[in-house]
């Protein structure tokens, strides 16, 4: 039973060889390689240029959102002091 299996494996190793002979081997693949990495480069450079600015764009939008957030937030605090500070007023005027 070995020696039909080591056969039926030499056979598969060998109609395999000369399939990819056949289909072109090893310059025909190289050649195909070069041409897509070559393609696929120059793509994933302009998307990496693309996605970096806009991700400086984003990254810009989300600075003033959280300034802008910032600011607000401040000038809430200021309003409800000067409001606090009022009836601060008014209550030592009251207990006079």
């Amino acid at each position: 039973m070995e020696w039909l299996a080591l056969i039926f494996s030499i056979l598969a190793l060998a109609l395999s060889i000369w399939t990819f002979r056949r289909m072109g081997g090893l310059a025909e693949m190289k050649t195909r390689v070069d041409a897509l990495s070559s393609l696929g480069l120059t793509e994933m450079r302009k998307q990496g240029d693309s996605l970096s600015s806009l991700g400086e764009s984003v990254r810009g939008k989300a600075a003033d959102a959280l300034d802008h957030l910032g600011k607000k937030v401040r000038g809430e605090e200021k309003a409800e002091e000067k409001i606090n500070g009022e009836e601060s007023v008014k209550k030592e005027e009251r207990e006079r």
